[in-house]
């Protein structure tokens, strides 16, 4: 079996974007393990972190292609990295979507974010979750998404569709329209629910 390379230039050229998502990769830990401090989380701690939990790996990878994207959207490590993180811990955001501070991915595999969506901040997505197109081959398709919402096991958002701030969208939910701030949608296809 052949193993491709990479040219050591290429990779130690990475150390500069490591720096560059310290910070936020520190309050996406937080946001999931609110008992970790600061000076938990630096050094070699940080990577130690990284190895237990793979949704915090995919976190990572995620943070890092991201930053690569924004300043060389054509960089080699790009595919590679992408491809790491699918094969190492079962989950797929593609680094062209931008997603807030405080990403916690509360279980791992199955969940894909697919290309060109806009996330806000302290998001929580659960395992078996897609936000993708609703159409093939239909890239203008993209969701935005608001902050403090909560996506639960199994829940498919797809299409151009507009979520507001502080909205659940439950299991096994498909939700295929706009979804207003402060409410909870359940169902195929998801509709609103009323307080009782």
């Amino acid at each position: 079996m052949y193993y491709f390379h990479y040219p050591k230039d290429l990779t130690f050229g990475l150390f500069p974007y490591f720096e560059s998502i310290k910070d936020i990769l520190i309050i996406d830990i937080q946001f999931k393990y609110p008992q970790y401090d600061k000076r938990d989380l630096l050094g070699d701690a940080l990577f130690y972190k990284l190895q237990l939990d793979t949704t915090i790996e995919a976190v990572f990878y995620y943070r890092l292609e991201r930053a690569i994207f924004l300043k060389q959207p054509n960089h080699p490590l790009l595919p590679y990295l992408a491809n790491l993180m699918r094969m190492k811990t079962g989950i797929e955001l593609y680094y062209s979507t931008e997603i807030g501070q405080g990403l916690n991915i509360q279980h791992g595999m199955c969940i894909i974010i697919g290309a060109r969506n806009k996330i806000g901040n302290n998001c929580i997505i659960h395992q078996g979750v897609t936000i993708g197109q609703r159409r093939l081959y239909s890239p203008h398709e993209s969701a935005v998404i608001g902050n403090n919402v909560t996506i639960f096991a199994g829940a498919k958002i797809v299409g151009s569709i507009s979520i507001g701030d502080n909205v659940q969208i439950g299991a096994n939910a498909v939700l295929l329209n706009d979804a207003e701030s402060n409410f909870t949608y359940v169902g195929i296809p998801a509709r609103k629910l009323l307080p009782r």
